[in-house]
């Protein structure tokens, strides 16, 4: 037979102050995964639900998700506190169990970002307005560039020079992660946060940033096995203009994407990726049969069948979210880079046409 138990106020004042923290242990160490789902819903994939239960393991691998219990209750905090912060799950964490939580822990490819303050370029349209007008000055803007300054000239004769210097700065990106003084600026404009855009130029300066060796490695490497060949067939002034606008293309698909599929927030992204793939799509467009190796394997149908299949790829990795890439990035930078191959097909073919034309003046 069970018992009746009289329980006082406090004890169940008590009791709620007990669950709460239980409640935020376990959600730390991923024990209460099944509850989280329930409470919020089906985050952007579902995957990375084991990353949670790394958190506290490996500090600086944070997760993607970050529980709005968790930042409601840090709210008020941070409000009292004043200043400008970036709490991430694990730094709140920290907080909770009286260690450092200072640092920015490190990102994966995505991450929890939240700000504790300040004003930031939260407006999708604003940032979109800006892109197109970025996007629109680089297209213009970039022939003068390397026609009369230096030391874009020196680009122009030698265009698989640009690629080295674009891959440097990706390098010298990279290096400045390493050192946590220079976090708050990198954290400003090399990352493109979904939710709070601290500045527009992070549209930009997040195709440049990597955190992951094996990340700035394999874009990298695509870099140079794409760029250094496309430089030369399209010359410097193209593709400048070519890689700079698939990546804030790619960013702004990135952007658009929870706000269109009214999904979570994801945390900000980093990395090349939508501007290669703009200049993978650049490369297959312009030469569909060029023979491509995914490592030391041959992809059968060439360039083209390769590109396409990258493509339903993204697509289905938007529509089923999977893994942790930002397939939206993606998707923009293909887009924009299949746009520029067939423009600069169609300006080939009409100097080839005009050429013919002077050529039979003369008989």
């Amino acid at each position: 037979m069970a018992e009746l138990v009289e329980v006082s106020l406090p004890t169940l004042q008590t009791l709620t102050i007990f669950k709460q923290i239980r409640t935020l242990i376990m959600i730390g160490i991923g024990g209460a995964s099944s509850r989280f789902i329930r409470s919020f819903n089906n985050p952007f994939f579902t995957s990375n639900y084991a990353r949670l239960r790394s958190t506290i393991q490996k500090p600086l691998m944070a997760s993607l998700i970050q529980p709005k219990s968790i930042l409601n209750f840090s709210r008020p905090i941070r409000n009292v506190v004043g200043g400008k912060r970036f709490f991430t799950q694990t730094s709140l964490l920290k907080s909770f169990t009286g260690e450092s939580g200072d640092r920015y822990v490190r990102l994966n490819r995505f991450q929890q970002f939240q700000p504790g303050g300040g004003q930031g370029s939260n407006s999708l349209t604003g940032l979109t307005l800006f892109a197109l007008a970025l996007m629109t000055g680089i297209y213009f803007v970039s022939p003068y560039l390397f026609t009369y300054v230096p030391p874009f000239t020196y680009f122009r004769r030698n265009p698989s020079h640009m690629v080295y210097g674009i891959l440097g700065l990706n390098l010298a990106v990279f290096g400045l992660w390493q050192f946590p003084r220079y976090w708050r600026f990198l954290q400003r404009y090399m990352l493109l946060e979904k939710n709070y855009v601290y500045s527009k130029w992070s549209l930009i300066g997040s195709a440049f940033s990597h955190q992951e060796f094996w990340h700035l490695g394999m874009n990298m490497l695509a870099l140079w096995s794409f760029g250094t060949s496309l430089s030369y067939m399209i010359g410097a002034s193209n593709f400048f203009s070519l890689y700079m606008n698939c990546a804030i293309s790619g960013s702004l698909f990135s952007l658009w994407y929870p706000r269109i599929a009214k999904i979570m927030l994801m945390g900000p992204s980093l990395g090349a990726s939508g501007a290669l793939f703009g200049v993978m799509g650049c490369f297959s467009f312009l030469i569909p049969n060029a023979q491509i190796l995914l490592f030391v394997f041959p992809i059968p149908g060439g360039a083209w069948i390769a590109f396409l299949g990258s493509t339903v790829w993204n697509a289905a990795g938007c529509f089923l979210r999977w893994g942790s890439f930002d397939y939206a990035a993606h998707l923009g930078g293909s887009v924009i880079g299949v746009l520029y191959g067939w423009y600069i097909a169609q300006q080939s073919k009409k100097r080839r046409e005009r050429q013919l034309q002077g050529s039979h003046r003369w008989f």
